[in-house]
């Protein structure tokens, strides 16, 4: 088999990956107790099946299509299966759908490229290796900021920024406390927090 068909396979995986998990956080959100559902809606969970469909290619730009293909198609058809759940017309369009797909091609592109250097094992594995838990971080730490709008949901909040560390010993092992995983690990939190800051100011 060579490179375009399985690049062409792998097309048609990211699609089915991302129609799934569309499913299921339509699911998660009808069906989890209370505020677990959240966790069927956080953007962070989308990412990690993204990053590892993504790491599956062994180029970069790749990489990058297959990530950002499997998030637009989770934003396509989250939106397709809740109006289908919901019971009312689907169509493309509004400011919130147009959102999500923009995150999803500008995520789509960083967590590509990462996944990328997370598959070569290179010097500069720890900046793809990073993400997942950093991400994680980011989305409970920025929620912390804005407590009194969360309060509902702690235990979620909560879980996430224990699912982003979990994630780093996961990840790191042995080489958690290396000087290059700390910094790629605070620098993307940071990063992360400013972007969901910018989020928050845009859905609000």
């Amino acid at each position: 088999m060579n490179s375009n068909t399985k690049n062409v396979f792998k097309g048609i995986y990211a699609l089915l990956l991302g129609l799934l998990i569309g499913i299921l956080t339509v699911m998660g959100q009808k069906y989890l107790p209370d505020s677990l559902n959240s966790l069927a809606n956080s953007g962070a969970i989308w990412l990690i099946p993204a990053f590892f469909m993504a790491s599956t290619a062994e180029k970069r730009l790749p990489a990058m299509i297959l990530c950002a293909e499997t998030l637009i198609v989770c934003v396509i058809s989250y939106y397709w299966v809740e109006s289908i759940f919901n019971q009312h017309a689907f169509a493309f369009g509004g400011f919130y759908f147009y959102l999500w797909l923009i995150c999803a091609v500008i995520a789509g592109i960083i967590f590509g490229f990462g996944a990328n250097l997370y598959r070569q094992k290179s010097t500069h594995y720890h900046w793809g290796a990073s993400l997942l838990p950093a991400v994680f971080l980011a989305e409970g730490l920025s929620e912390l900021i804005h407590l009194s709008e969360y309060m509902h949901m702690i235990p979620a909040v909560i879980g996430r920024i224990l699912l982003g560390l979990a994630l780093y010993f996961i990840i790191y092992k042995k080489a958690l406390y290396q000087r290059k995983s700390l910094i790629s690990l605070c620098s993307y939190t940071v990063l992360g927090v400013a972007a969901y800051e910018l989020l928050f100011k845009l859905t609000t």
